[in-house]
């Protein structure tokens, strides 16, 4: 650290505590959203130390706009290893700076209101019969459904079923395993080098992502020589052409893009509809409301793409869902160059983290912050408002290109849901949040029960 940069640190305040030489790691390890909730009670930026590596922790909303959207072109991604890097290479989620830039703009139109229009048939006919045919009166483990249904919706809408059945179905059990494997292993997944020592985990990992990468290889090889638009998620990325440059994606970016798709958008929707479902089970009188919304609009149908916009408690509830249990707790960024966040100069090299988590239940920007309480979302908070305290998807150029995708699905789905099911959740159950590449419950057993 030069002494320029010293000086610039001495100007931020250091969180208090954590061991003489690791800092706060073994705090970080041992719950890493108690120590971003703690971070924010020392100011709007803190410094954090994890071992010889300082991070600075951007806690106001303020700050955390200046870097997402304000100084987004002065910081990079941050983090960019691990198994979820070998899983979706330089996906857009891992892609930085120009390539990220074209990579996004090549994508865009894959993700038009139309084409989300569109993908709501495959939503509709993928997940409606699977939630009806939940055994009545039985115990579901409803975060794996949930991931397990939107992964089925994802790539159903990625690849079009004339392929051949075995070869989707294949694709879809490879990813639920490498979903599997990410989950499970939580934060250890994307340590630098564990990666590479050869457990049985890292093994099973390593093999499921050299075969996915085949298949889809082959797959794309098909397209490109049928020149048949089957008017899936992928020929429509396939077909996507820069307008300024021509250029159009790569084999290995096409693979990479769509590894990218399905593993982050099931992941991400699925537990938010786990944790939508759990809040329900644990308010009656929420759940009751949410489900005379459902029979009111839906009217005994399957809801469809046109009906969305007529359910405002259910996108109120998934609202307040993301603001609890935000699938994406932590987002790292790396200082490209010198940047000024939250009032602070910080050089370039400086390794920055934020915590959706710990802001979404910051009282100062949610009244009475851990309670569930959809209706907030239809009194307390202006459009303004709402954009400048609460961004689960991100914002600025690295805002989540699937969001339109995402809240369809989960409207949608949450919908159908409420329509046919009654929500308990089973006795004993101890859910909490469990940090991993997404925030997932501990367990969700939920007893449903069919509804007359």
């Amino acid at each position: 650290m030069t002494v320029a940069s010293a000086e610039a640190t001495r100007e931020v305040p250091v969180m208090p505590g954590g061991h003489p030489v690791l800092g706060h790691a073994l705090e970080f390890g041992r719950d890493p959203l108690a120590l971003f909730t703690r971070a924010r009670e020392h100011g709007d930026v803190v410094l954090v130390r994890f071992g010889p590596f300082r991070v600075y922790v951007l806690n106001s909303p303020d700050a955390i706009r200046q870097a997402l959207v304000g100084e987004a072109r002065k910081l990079g991604k941050g983090l960019n290893f691990g198994r979820a890097k070998r899983l979706i290479g330089n996906g857009l989620v891992m892609s930085e700076g120009e390539t990220h830039r074209l990579h996004r703009r090549l994508m865009q139109p894959a993700f038009h209101r139309a084409e989300v229009a569109r993908y709501a048939g495959t939503m509709r006919d993928v997940a409606v019969p699977r939630i009806d045919a939940w055994p009545a009166g039985g115990t579901l483990a409803l975060d794996r459904e949930m991931r397990s249904i939107t992964l089925t919706v994802l790539t159903r809408t990625l690849i079009s079923s004339d392929i051949g059945g075995e070869r989707i179905d294949e694709i879809e059990r490879l990813l639920r395993a490498l979903l599997a494997e990410l989950v499970t292993q939580g934060i250890t997944a994307n340590v630098p080098g564990l990666g590479w020592v050869p457990t049985r985990s890292n093994r099973r990992f390593g093999a499921a992502n050299r075969r996915l990468r085949t298949l889809l290889t082959d797959l794309i090889d098909g397209y490109r020589s049928s020149g048949e638009d089957r008017g899936d998620l992928i020929s429509i990325l396939m077909s996507a052409r820069d307008d300024d440059t021509g250029a159009r994606m790569s084999d290995r970016q096409l693979r990479d893009e769509a590894t990218t798709l399905v593993i982050a958008g099931s992941e991400t929707t699925g537990n938010t509809i786990a944790w939508a479902c759990y809040l329900l089970a644990t308010h009656p009188r929420v759940q009751e409301r949410l489900q005379q919304e459902a029979d009111r609009v839906l009217d005994g149908a399957d809801p469809g793409y046109e009906t969305l916009s007529m359910l405002p408690f259910t996108r109120a509830v998934i609202t307040e869902a993301l603001r609890l249990y935000s699938p994406v707790w932590i987002l790292p960024r790396r200082a490209l160059v010198d940047v000024e966040l939250g009032g602070h100069p910080l050089r370039a090299g400086s390794r920055i983290f934020f915590s959706p988590y710990a802001l979404n239940r910051d009282a100062r920007l949610h009244r009475d912050p851990d309670r569930f309480d959809p209706d907030r979302w239809a009194t307390d908070y202006s459009r303004s408002d709402l954009r400048a305290t609460f961004f689960p998807f991100g914002q600025g150029i690295r805002n989540c290109i699937g969001e339109g995708f995402a809240w369809t699905e989960s409207t949608l789905l949450l919908s159908a849901i409420a329509a046919r099911w009654q929500l308990r959740l089973a006795d004993g159950a101890d859910v909490h949040p469990v940090v991993s590449s997404t925030l997932v419950p501990s367990e969700l057993p939920m007893i449903v029960t069919r509804r007359r």
